[in-house]
């Protein structure tokens, strides 16, 4: 029996509604990711050997201070190591004195631009303390003409904080350059 042309017309509008709803939902799936790429919303980067749930791993995202924005590496106003300190030697001190909860220590070798993020040590330990870090473990150095990079990863019970740390040498003196979110420790 062939189909009356009233159903034929009823399957088509069927179809043309789900192209319609299809379209639309392409459409916002679209304009969700220009918007996210041109607010800056970081993607989310998190090395973990424990796998996290959801409600913790939101948690800890709450906590997190936005990646602070950048600020051009300058001599003068970058932080500086203390004489005769590697950058190795930096990362591994500013990890000790996290898990010894000496955060002002911490909070001095900090870049320039996490500095102005956390305002002062004060609000740098509230919010790290928070995180609940039980050990670290640090990556190679990769080194770069002046630059060195070490990758940073911090343990949690909730899940791991990765960071890369780079570290420029101007002269003999050695400076944080930045410490930006992810990496992998190899």
């Amino acid at each position: 029996m062939p189909m009356s042309d009233q159903a034929q017309s009823n399957n088509q509008q069927v179809i043309v509604y789900a192209l319609i709803a299809i379209a639309v939902l392409l459409a916002v799936i679209v304009g969700f990711m220009v918007y996210n790429n041109s607010h800056g919303v970081p993607a989310p980067s998190v090395s973990s050997t424990v796998a996290p749930s959801d409600t913790a791993a939101a948690n800890i995202a709450a906590e997190m201070p936005d990646q602070p924005t950048p600020v051009a590496f300058d001599p003068k106003t970058a932080t500086k190591l203390p004489a005769g300190m590697t950058p190795e030697q930096a990362l591994k001190a500013y990890n000790d004195d996290i898990m010894s909860k000496k955060f002002p220590q911490a909070y001095d070798l900090l870049p320039l631009a996490q500095k102005k993020s956390y305002g002062d040590a004060d609000s740098y330990g509230s919010t790290v303390s928070q995180y609940g870090i039980t050990g670290y473990k640090l990556g190679a150095p990769q080194t770069a003409g002046n630059d060195v990079s070490i990758v940073s990863e911090q343990d949690t019970a909730q899940m791991n904080i990765t960071y890369t740390w780079t570290y420029t040498k101007v002269g003999k003196d050695w400076y944080v350059k930045s410490r930006d979110m992810g990496g992998a420790v190899q």
